[in-house]
Parts: C-alpha cells; structure tokens; sequence
C-alpha cells in the first residue's frame, strides 16, 4: 500500500471503480504531482475531469487544487538535521519511550500472563515484527501463533478462546484487513492489543491497550519506508514486562 491509499483508505468504499483507478494511478506517481494537471490526470487514467473532481469532493476535499496541494506536503523530502542516522535517531527512540505508560504497560504484560495464548497477526512488511514476536513467546513457554495469511485472519474467531490476547501490529494503524478483524473480534471476550507508529490511528482507538512509537513517517516513490526497528523495541519491551510479572 502506498502513502496515497494509505492517507485515503477509509474514503475508498465511497469511490466509484474509476475513481479509484485515479487514486491508484495517483498512489503510483506520486513523485510526478507537481507537473500533474487536471486534465493531463484525466487523460491519463482515462476518466473526464468530472470523475476527477467528484473524487476529491468524496475524499474531503475541495478539488484539484486542494487534492494537489495535500499531495505534495506528502511527498515533502523530510530534511535531516543531524549528524548521523545514530544522533537522529535518539530523539524518537527517546519520545517512545517516554510516551509508554508503565501502568498500562503492567496491566498487559499481566494479561498476557493470564492468557491461555496470544494470537500475532502482521501483514506485510511488518510481517517479520509479528514472526519475531511469537517465536520470543514461544521461547519464553507462552503458546503462540502468528497470522499472517487471510485465510488464518478470516478464521481467528472460531479459534479465541475467553482471554486469549491477540496483539496487532502495523505502522500506520490504518491497514484495512487488521481494522475489519478487530471488529470482528471486539465481543469475543479476547484481550486486543496493537503496536502502532501512530497513536490516534483507527486500529489503536479499536483495540483494549495500544502501545506506540514515535517516528516520523518517510516514503520514497509513494511507498512507506518508516524503520520498523522501534516496533521490535517495544515487543521485547512487552515480554520482557511479561517475564518479570
């Protein structure tokens, strides 16, 4: 998904199938938006300008000014003030952890003690944070299963048993197939947990107990390359609250 689809995934239900090959084609150039015009996007995916622009009013804007502008405060190169990627990153590693409430933080590593098992459920490039996460509970003799396909997502409610705890992970909180599942799984009595990169994202207002980091999101060609490194942090984190409860 790129940083397009992502910022308008919740307006893509309302859009006809040719406004979304606009979003689409727009998702992919990303980079070309300030020589786009009206009519050089219309002709491009093909549509009239209309489509165009009743596709902006459907996505909270005012038209292709607006949607123009929006675009390119996204694609914004984010200028590196320090002196190295170390001295950049202290201050963000710094700010979650400061953000992390230690109350919180107990409460959930004693549910996760209580808990007959934890259900990890990853997509995408956050895949490895969910696969990592269940082999150090597995480790640490807490029954453990990453869902990482649609079908096994599809299935998780047959599978909860009461206080079982499902942890969700994605950077942005607004990945479309974790959000549905959390609806689904909300009055199944299961404890739901997310890691985020972002705290007032849908998935963290969903869910029981949120922990997030605090980095900045970058892309490149429309594409979101905010490290993941932070959400492995505050996995171990997690168990390690665990391990000492």
């Amino acid at each position: 998904m790129g940083k397009v689809i992502a910022k308008f995934h919740s307006e893509m239900e309302q859009l006809s199938e040719s406004e979304k090959l606009v979003l689409y084609y727009l998702d992919n150039h990303i980079d070309g938006i300030d020589a786009l015009t009206l009519v050089k996007l219309a002709e491009a995916t093909r549509v009239s300008t209309t489509t165009v622009i009743r596709m902006t009013h459907k996505l909270g804007l005012e038209g292709f000014s607006d949607l123009k502008y929006r675009l390119k405060q996204m694609n914004q190169p984010k200028t590196i003030t320090y002196s190295s990627l170390i001295q950049e990153y202290i201050p963000f590693l710094t700010e979650t952890f400061d953000q992390i409430d230690l109350t919180r933080l107990k409460r959930m590593g004693n549910i996760i003690k209580q808990a007959p098992s934890i259900f990890i459920v990853s997509v995408g490039l956050t895949k490895t944070v969910g696969e990592y996460a269940s082999q150090r509970l597995i480790q640490a003799n807490k029954p453990a299963m990453h869902a990482y396909e649609s079908h096994l997502i599809d299935l998780l409610p047959n599978l909860l048993k009461p206080n079982d705890v499902v942890i969700f992970i994605s950077m942005s909180g607004e990945t479309q197939t974790l959000i549905q599942s959390v609806k689904k799984l909300r009055f199944t009595g299961a404890q739901l947990f997310a890691f985020t990169n972002a705290a007032d994202s849908t998935l963290s207002q969903l869910v029981h107990f949120n922990l997030s980091t605090a980095f900045p999101t970058e892309s490149r060609s429309g594409y979101d390359i905010t490290p993941r490194s932070p959400l492995f942090v505050l996995i171990d984190v997690l168990i390690e609250e665990y391990l000492r409860t």
